[in-house]
């Protein structure tokens, strides 16, 4: 599918002094990406998102049983920055996108922490000697490179773990539990789908179209078929991104697939 002009936001994370830059990618031209100026976010023209407590109202959940399900969703906290993610596999393993954790320098964002904040918990640091990525530079690469795995200093105590899934090549029902529900460090849930497969690359991680909203701060949160993680979200593409359009071939969310070396690099950290 040719592209054109498009441009692609992957650098999805809120800080103090507003929202840190990210790129755009030229499609046909040899995969490039060139820095742009940076929107925020995509919007679709609806947004179903609603915070924890009022999707546990809507589904009939208690508390304890909304945590059951959702629990090993948090935040990322590096510094100022903040992006999602979420415990998987093991109860001190987290996925994310890479570049939650690296700068658009290469660089390891500092003092990084998890906060199991679906259940209330504090911050957990993470081992920055555990992190696994695809690539060390996440905005100068393909957005299919753009996975980490990190190991937490100590394990999140009563919480069971996101176990992994696999993502269909058809449109599939999906739960979406990310931080940037209109403010970066507000957890937003919304019952939404992939579409369709955009791509795969070389190494078998594949991108998926979604119509599920995003915002700063939601990179990195996984997306839950069943009670699974079968991708984590990073970015968008739009022709129009400043404007709230219905998805489209031309207006989309999409994210990567934990499958290849993301999902070797993952069952290798759970075997340690």
């Amino acid at each position: 599918m040719n592209l054109g002009r498009w441009s692609i936001a992957v650098c999805l994370l809120t800080v103090a002094t507003g929202v840190v830059g990210g790129a755009s990618l030229v499609v046909g031209a040899a995969d490039s990406e060139l820095l742009r100026p940076f929107v925020p976010a995509v919007s679709m023209n609806q947004d179903r998102r609603v915070v924890p407590e009022e999707f546990a109202r809507r589904a009939g959940l208690g508390r304890e049983e909304l945590a059951e399900q959702v629990g090993a969703s948090g935040l990322v906290r590096c510094g100022s920055a903040t992006g999602s993610g979420q415990l998987t596999v093991r109860n001190n393993l987290i996925t994310t996108a890479a570049h939650v954790l690296i700068d658009q320098y290469g660089k390891y964002r500092i003092g990084c922490v998890f906060e199991p904040a679906m259940i209330g918990g504090g911050p957990v640091p993470i081992d920055f000697a555990s992190i696994k990525t695809g690539t060390k530079m996440p905005l100068s690469n393909p957005a299919t490179r753009d996975w980490a795995v990190a190991r937490l200093l100590s394990p999140v105590a009563g919480v069971a773990p996101y176990q992994l899934g696999s993502a269909g090549s058809g449109p599939t029902a999906i739960l979406m539990c990310a931080g940037g529900n209109r403010s970066g460090e507000a957890l937003g849930m919304e019952q939404c789908s992939t579409r369709r497969v955009i791509g795969a690359a070389s190494d078998g991680i594949r991108e998926l179209a979604i119509d599920c909203n995003a915002g700063p701060g939601s990179s990195g949160a996984a997306l839950i078929a069943g009670d699974k993680v079968v991708a984590i979200y990073v970015g968008y593409r739009s022709i129009d991104p400043g404007k709230a359009q219905a998805f489209s071939d031309k207006h989309y969310n999409f994210a990567i697939t934990v499958e290849g070396p993301f999902r070797r690099a993952l069952l290798a950290a759970a075997a340690q």
